[in-house]
C-alpha cells in the first residue's frame, strides 16, 4: 500500500539524520597527550599507546584506540583511521622499545638479538598496568598526560 502523505526528504534532514548516526563512524573524542617515565618523556623506537575498553566499567566499545608516540613522548589516538577515541573507561597499555636491538655474541649467532623495552613489563598488559582513564567530551589540561613509574 502507498501512502500519498509521505514527503520527499530535504537536504536539511538528511544532514539532521547523517550528524544523528554518527555519520556511520560512531562517537569519538580527541584524545592526546605525552608518556613520560620518572618525570623524562618517552623515547622509544617503536613506541605505542593503547586503550583497552573496560567492560567493567561499562564501555563496550569494540575497537582499542592506539597511537604511535613520537620522540618526545607525544601520542594522538586513532580509532578505525579516524582520530579520537569513544567515551569511557580504558586501561592503557604502554610499550616502546631501545633505538637499536643489543649486539650480537661473538661466535657462531644462534639466536637473533631481542630488542629491549624502554617501558617496564607491567604496562605493556592490559591485565597488569596501573594506567586506567575515562574518555570524556571536554577533559581537563593534562587529563591523558601518562606517567608511568619505573
Amino acid at each position: 500500500m502507498l501512502r500519498s502523505d509521505l514527503r520527499p526528504a530535504t537536504p536539511f534532514s538528511l544532514l539532521i539524520a547523517l550528524l544523528a548516526a554518527g555519520c556511520g563512524g560512531g562517537n569519538t573524542h580527541p584524545v592526546s597527550g605525552t608518556v613520560t617515565i620518572d618525570g623524562t618523556p618517552l623515547a622509544a623506537r617503536d613506541g605505542l599507546v593503547t586503550f583497552v575498553p573496560v567492560r567493567a566499567k561499562g564501555n563496550a566499545a569494540e575497537d582499542e584506540p592506539a597511537g604511535t608516540v613520537d620522540d618526545r613522548g607525544r601520542y594522538t589516538l586513532y580509532t578505525k583511521g579516524r582520530r579520537g577515541a569513544p567515551p569511557g573507561w580504558y586501561k592503557v597499555v604502554v610499550t616502546g622499545l631501545a633505538d637499536a636491538p643489543p649486539a650480537a655474541a661473538k661466535g657462531p649467532l644462534t639466536q637473533r638479538p631481542a630488542p629491549k623495552s624502554v617501558v617496564p613489563a607491567r604496562y605493556g598488559r592490559a591485565e597488569t598496568t596501573p594506567l586506567e582513564v575515562e574518555v570524556v567530551a571536554s577533559p581537563t589540561a593534562g587529563a591523558y598526560d601518562l606517567t608511568l613509574k619505573p
